[in-house]
């Protein structure tokens, strides 16, 4: 199966979403997204991102000899599949050709092969049973958007300003406190009280009557992008969906 790369740039953009949490991921072609669902190796961190398949790759998928709804693609190294852009000329049209493959009832790709008119680079596809494969049902209830108990709107400004002020705290595993009143949101670090610039309207707590603090690792929010999120603060997780993109993560909530 041949696809033309027609935006290298979005296509490198959507990469790099997913290596912040790991470098091996399962890429999934369906008829109008590329995705992926992604976690850190002790699955206290879930990662989505998807983008169009307009915004990234062109040409005909021939669904009905694939016999699936989607194409499953290995992926060993990330980074390595993003490095491999930087050798073909900016002029140049590029191709992705998939070789395809039928596994346990699913398509997978084998072998990625990038293609230009001046270079070819050949990529040996991950075998899927030594990744760690997310189910869509797993994947929305983990991102439920539902019954939760906070919700808040984290602006870009706030999540850049938190992530700088996250920097000047040399310990790793210092704890970031989300600090939820029926007026203001507090983000609580070692170090810093930071009052997040957003209105009461923009605050939803089901229980009028408690404070929530959710507790999660200060480096775990750096696996999501600095845009604008709404918060979705759950039992014992924390989920931030981007109002910029197609990305969402959730991250476990730990006790202080």
């Amino acid at each position: 199966m041949k696809l033309r790369i027609t935006s290298i740039t979005n296509l490198i953009s959507f990469l790099k979403r997913l290596k912040t949490v790991d470098r091996s991921v399962i890429l999934e072609i369906t008829d109008d997204k590329l995705f992926s669902k992604v976690h850190t190796p002790d699955k206290s961190v879930m990662k989505y991102s998807s983008v169009m398949m307009s915004d990234v790759l062109e040409g005909e998928i021939d669904w009905k000899a694939v016999k699936d709804d989607r194409i499953k693609i290995g992926i060993v190294d990330v980074t390595r599949l993003v490095e491999a852009f930087k050798h073909f000329r900016p002029e140049e049209e590029v191709h992705i050709e998939l070789s395809l493959t039928s596994s346990d009832g699913s398509c997978v790709a084998n072998e990625i092969k990038l293609v230009s008119a001046s270079l070819n680079i050949k990529l040996r596809c991950a075998d899927l049973s030594l990744l760690s494969y997310v189910e869509d049902n797993i994947l929305s209830m983990v991102h439920s958007k539902e019954d939760y108990e906070v919700n808040f709107r984290i602006y870009q400004s706030d999540f850049s300003t938190i992530i700088s002020l996250c920097g000047l705290e040399t310990n790793s595993e210092e704890i970031l406190c989300f600090e939820v009143k029926e007026k203001n949101v507090h983000a609580i670090g070692e170090s810093f009280n930071y009052k997040l610039n957003i209105g009461s309207s923009e605050i939803i707590i089901e229980n009028k009557d408690t404070t929530t603090l959710p507790n999660i690792y200060k480096t775990q929010l750096s696996y999501m992008e600095q845009e604008t999120c709404q918060a979705y603060v759950h039992e014992n997780r924390l989920v931030l969906v981007s109002e910029q993109s197609s990305t969402s993560i959730a991250i476990g909530l730990v006790e202080k």
